[in-house]
């Protein structure tokens, strides 16, 4: 039997928060479907030996691996809304956890289960579009970030997402300058930004081919 296909309302529902069989499946794509944003991030974080890395919205945790090749002597802690995709991410990442090097939380972004000035980095991959409102998320990593370390935003412009047609489904989409504004509201310095525009690609649903334009953006603490 065929399988029945999703409604945009029904992907943008998986795309924020994967649930079930389905859900399971949308991480896959959704790691395909990001991958050279990922790519991007992970060279735009700079990763050093010793940093405490936060990622918020990890989905199945397709790209751990990628990130302690980056830098094998960190500590990683990644926190996602969805049930399913900590489950997935877990089971993925054992090696990792076994060690001590990565450890993996459900939770929500905008009450972070974390001290005050915990991490060194601090970093969102293609999540920004579900925080509601954004500066309590933002000001929340502000919190658990130690000064003068570093928030990485990965996002894509409202400009090219605005294609898909899942983004009319609970998706709040920005502009480069609009992102950079809210960080500067909070108290980041914003001291890089990045751009990028990707070949055309399936988009994360399968419904089209899309060309996207990726931003990452370096936000920093500021000392007390």
């Amino acid at each position: 039997m065929e399988q029945k296909k999703m409604t945009a309302a029904e992907a943008a529902k998986q795309l924020r928060r994967p649930t079930g069989e389905d859900g399971v499946k949308m991480g896959v794509q959704m790691s395909k479907a990001n991958r050279l944003i990922y790519e991007m991030t992970l060279d735009f974080l700079q990763l050093k030996a010793g940093d405490h890395v936060l990622e918020l919205g990890l989905g199945n945790g397709h790209f751990i691996p990628a990130l302690l090749e980056k830098e094998n002597n960190i500590q990683y802690t990644g926190l996602d809304l969805s049930d399913v995709m900590v489950q997935e991410a877990i089971a993925s990442n054992q090696d990792a956890i076994r060690t001590g090097r990565v450890q993996i939380l459900e939770g929500t972004a905008d009450r972070l289960p974390f001290a005050e000035e915990v991490f060194t980095k601090v970093f969102a991959v293609n999540v920004l579009y579900f925080w509601q409102p954004p500066a309590v998320t933002l000001q929340e990593i502000y919190r658990v970030l130690q000064p003068g370390a570093e928030l990485v935003l990965a996002f894509r412009t409202k400009r090219t997402m605005e294609q898909l047609p899942f983004v009319d489904h609970g998706f709040t989409l920005y502009d480069t300058e609009t992102v950079q504004e809210m960080l500067q509201n909070i108290g980041y310095s914003v001291s890089e930004i990045l751009t990028t525009v990707e070949p055309p690609k399936p988009a994360a649903d399968g419904s089209m081919l899309v060309q996207l334009e990726n931003v990452c953006m370096r936000g920093v603490k500021k000392f007390k």
